[in-house]
């Protein structure tokens, strides 16, 4: 196992090296042309599992998954919840701003980006690339806004209250193993 992830380290390099200089400044479309190129580059992600072998060790990780795993179906529900208040308010969003606006310029140019636009303000990301010019389009702005707010806050609650509820589980446990030590 380790000597896939020294290979898969040292692999791309020394295969660069080996093509030459002219590949090296090549382009990366044509560095990745290469078979053996792309398998070393997938070997590399062996490296990143290492990673998970930690969670086997750590005891807050392990709480962590049983609360999220315990939180399934509330996790389920968050995400259709999010996804119908995304698929709503882009829907509203691109009619809105496309009959509304002045010279026909608009940047809902589909419903899709309309739903980009309402995932980015429903998560409260906001990255400022979009936004409504129309006054009615601003009033279905802070509906999403709010509405995302809402349905965030609620399960996030539960799955809190679950993984506390894990928590002081494993607490519990420690300590009863502790006892008869």
């Amino acid at each position: 196992y380790m000597e896939l992830a020294i290979m898969a380290y040292h692999g791309p390099q020394g295969l660069v090296a080996a093509q030459g200089l002219e590949a090296a400044a090549g382009s990366a479309e044509q560095q990745g042309s290469g078979g053996w190129y792309v398998v070393l580059r997938v070997c590399r992600v062996f490296r990143v599992i290492r990673v998970f072998k930690l969670a086997r060790r750590s005891e807050n990780l392990l709480i962590l998954l049983k609360a999220v795993g315990n939180t399934s179906t509330e996790l389920f529900v968050l995400f259709v919840m999010v996804f119908m208040v995304v698929l709503m308010f882009g829907s509203i969003m691109y009619t809105v701003e496309k009959t509304t606006s002045v010279n026909g310029t608009t940047k809902f140019t589909s419903i899709m980006s309309g739903c980009w636009w309402s995932v980015i303000t429903v998560t409260t990301v906001g990255y400022g690339d979009m936004f409504p010019e129309s006054s009615l389009g601003m009033v279905f702005g802070t509906l999403a806004l709010l509405a995302g707010l809402i349905v965030l806050a609620l399960p996030v609650t539960v799955i809190v209250a679950k993984f506390s509820d894990e928590y002081e589980k494993s607490k519990m446990e420690k300590r009863s193993k502790d006892r008869y030590r």
